[in-house]
């Protein structure tokens, strides 16, 4: 997974509405680069920032489908 782009549902989600990770840091409440370092897999993205992110920007698109990231890397350590 780390050759890939982390995300990419999301990422795609972001294009199509043309929103930019400014516009959700501001909205999670961080920084620009902790949100880039957060959507790259440099950084913990927590729960409660998934479900800000999907609740404000993309309420019609399921949560697991836009981290789904998140939800494979635990299958891989069970």
């Amino acid at each position: 997974m780390k050759d890939s782009i982390r995300f990419s549902t999301l990422r795609a989600e972001m294009a199509r509405k043309r929103i930019t990770i400014k516009q959700i840091a501001e909205k999670v409440g961080v920084n620009r680069d902790t949100m880039g370092g957060k959507l790259s897999g440099k950084r913990p993205l927590f729960l409660n920032e998934a479900f800000t992110i999907n609740r404000a920007f993309f309420p019609d698109k399921d949560v697991i489908e836009l981290f789904k990231e998140l939800y494979e890397d635990d299958e891989t350590k069970m």
